[in-house]
């Protein structure tokens, strides 16, 4: 929403899940030992902190834009991660006591609402799809309202916005606060998933690596936001650790799962590449390339046939499941590519397909010889003059 819609810069979007996931701690516990749930009424009061504070961040960099706001939010999440986080000293003020950072490490149960009990897997991730698609739909109702279209205006050109009479300084400030409230329920809501929390979950390198994957899947885009966040807390983690595996399993091929595991960690870098041909990011980019798959129906077909195999050998046992997730991963990413290869009249449209054509067989215009009349007829038509007579041994065209 920050960097997408409005286009602010925020680095240090873990810090405001770490305020979330203090307030919420030290409010919001109820019951002790194995029986300790966190309550709706602390996660409540997280989110709150956290819009607070990102409010409070925005104050002094609200004339602040680009480089130098990254870098003021930036400060703000090392100041976090250093200072704050690594209090673990008793504090007395108005007659309470209590740490910051208890031990350096804090245990953040399970949320309990009533009946449901977020302890459980299955109900927890359920719970957190419903609660995603709930964001991300308010996300797009806010991006299609007069608020949203606002937004925009400011990110293409605020001199422009504030010359139609739009307050900027509001505008920035409401957007950190809601971005900030939502960065605090995400945080709450990791802490509980790890159950187990330190200052190095925090710190502005996973702040940085979220932000980059997010941009790389496409930051104007809710689908964007849930491709970044499957690549930065499952995709990457769990082939890095397949290829490790397979590394130690077969010691004669170990050096070749080490190289794919390296490649894995840097990927996103490389895929960032990318982002300058399409800047709307990879997700964008995919289901165009889906959407021109619909002519060629055969391409579709024979893709999910082959996905069909896959899963047929994984429930068979012939192959495991982590590499059922790498080679569908490659389908999917490569099936447009596929489709382009093999029937590139269908995918392209028979009107560019003859153009592409025709550009790979007609020779360049540099190559093509030019007479006196088409240099005449040149001439006229970029409203010249007529040429004089040139000096015997010199050629027009020529410098």
């Amino acid at each position: 929403m920050l960097t997408g819609y409005a286009g602010e810069m925020n680095l240090a979007a873990c810090s405001f899940g770490a305020v979330g996931t203090l307030v919420a701690f030290h409010t919001g516990i109820a019951g002790s030992g194995l029986d300790s749930r966190l309550t709706v009424q602390g996660v409540l009061l997280g989110v709150a902190a956290a819009a607070v504070v990102g409010g409070l961040v925005a104050l002094p960099a609200l004339r602040l834009r680009g480089l130098y706001l990254a870098l003021a939010t930036m400060a703000f999440g090392v100041f976090l991660s250093t200072m704050v986080l690594r209090d673990t000293t008793e504090h007395h003020v108005l007659g309470h006591t209590f740490t910051i950072f208890p031990t350096g490490s804090i245990t953040v149960p399970a949320i309990r609402v009533g009946p449901l009990d977020l302890r459980d897997g299955p109900a927890f991730l359920i719970t957190v799809a419903v609660l995603f698609a709930a964001i991300g739909t308010g996300l797009v109702a806010l991006r299609n309202s007069g608020y949203g279209r606002r937004l925009v205006a400011m990110k293409d050109s605020p001199a422009a916005s504030a010359m139609l009479g739009q307050n900027l300084v509001r505008l920035k400030l409401s957007v950190f606060v809601l971005s900030a409230a939502i960065a605090g329920l995400g945080g709450i809501l990791m802490s509980s998933a790890l159950g187990a929390v330190d200052t190095d979950t925090y710190s502005i390198v996973v702040s940085l690596s979220l932000l980059m994957l997010t941009v790389v899947a496409g930051i104007g885009y809710v689908s964007g936001a849930l491709f970044g966040g499957l690549l930065a807390g499952v995709g990457f983690s769990l082939l890095v650790t397949t290829f490790n595996d397979l590394a130690a399993a077969d010691p004669d091929l170990a050096g070749l799962y080490r190289l794919l595991g390296h490649l894995v960690t840097v990927s996103p870098a490389l895929i960032g590449v990318g982002v300058g041909h399409n800047p709307s990011g990879t997700v964008h980019q995919v289901v165009e390339g889906y959407r021109s798959l619909r002519r060629a129906r055969p391409v579709l077909v024979g893709g999910a046939v082959l996905e069909a195999v896959l899963y047929l050998l994984t429930l068979s046992g012939a192959m495991d499941r982590w590499w059922f997730g790498i080679l569908t991963v490659v389908l999917v990413m490569m099936l447009p590519l596929l489709g382009r290869m093999l029937m590139p009249a269908a995918v392209l449209g028979p009107e560019e397909h003859a153009r592409q054509r025709r550009a790979l067989s007609e020779p360049a215009d540099d190559d093509v010889p030019r007479t006196e009349r088409d240099l005449r007829a040149l001439d006229r038509a970029l409203g010249l003059p007529a040429p004089t007579t040139a000096a015997p041994g010199v050629r027009r065209g020529t410098a």
